[in-house]
């Protein structure tokens, strides 16, 4: 059975959960060294058993596809480089003290593709941002090329370029102010990181600066996870958590053998 086929089975049988208030971490400028946060080869995050309803059919497929590509399930190769997210914050706040408030953020960010085609074949292309807390406790973001407007926010869409179209999360988060999709879009020289309701505009309140060029950058042997390492006040949809979490864990034990 491939993969799709499991998700779609997996999102028959998962019931929607209650739409709860999140608990929320407390608010606080991340630290100024996310390259701290690069783990060395063959570190492992480890499973937490219990923390959603498993998905046996699901963890096993991902974990037959990462040890067939001898990397990740998806977006199995990238380019990793350094920058720095320049927060200016909302006018009027949404309950994620990241989003609302300035700072500035040392960041690690990688790019990849998520089939893995050989340009200059179009790909799902994938941008994950990660900054540090005031413990030095991660903080990731995850978004994929996706339609600009409305539902196409949450509809994959290949792209030819990491700099080219919109970027989404595809999933709402949970926020005090409603449901909330997070993306970015290359303008100039840098990225605009922006929020928005389902529907409703976007609304820019950082900017992404890149310290290098992704396409001459190595890939690392880093983990992306914001079900584990949420951006505080963007509470992951528990339907999606029940989706993600087996899907990671099975990639991480496909891969486990090769990141030694």
């Amino acid at each position: 059975m491939g993969v799709s086929r499991v998700v779609e089975d997996v999102l028959r049988r998962v019931s929607p959960a209650p739409d709860a208030e999140p608990a929320r971490p407390p608010a606080g400028t991340p630290g100024p060294d996310a390259g701290d946060l690069v783990p060395q080869a063959g570190t492992t995050v480890p499973d937490r058993p219990g923390a959603v309803p498993d998905a046996p059919a699901l963890r096993a497929a991902f974990r037959a596809a990462a040890a067939l590509r001898r990397g990740k399930a998806v977006h199995t190769r990238g380019a990793v480089v350094t920058g720095e997210v320049v927060r200016h914050g909302l006018a009027d706040p949404v309950g994620a003290p990241w989003v609302d408030e300035p700072g500035e953020d040392r960041a690690l960010v990688r790019f990849s593709r998520a089939a893995g085609l050989p340009r200059p074949l179009p790909d799902v292309l994938g941008l994950a941002v990660r900054v540090s807390g005031p413990g030095g406790e991660p903080h990731d973001l995850l978004m994929s090329t996706t339609f600009d407007a409305g539902a196409g926010r949450r509809v994959l869409r290949p792209a030819l370029d990491w700099r080219s179209g919109t970027y989404s999360t595809v999933a709402a988060f949970r926020t005090a102010a409603g449901p909330l999709l997070a993306g970015a879009r290359w303008r100039g020289e840098r990225f605009v990181l922006a929020v928005a309701a389902p529907r409703g505009p976007w609304r820019p309140f950082a900017e992404l600066h890149l310290h290098e060029d992704p396409a001459t950058a190595p890939d690392r042997v880093l983990t992306f996870d914001p079900g584990r390492h949420p951006v505080p006040g963007l509470a992951m949809p528990p339907g999606w958590a029940r989706l993600r979490e087996p899907a990671y864990a099975g990639s991480r034990a496909g891969r486990s053998r090769h990141d030694r």
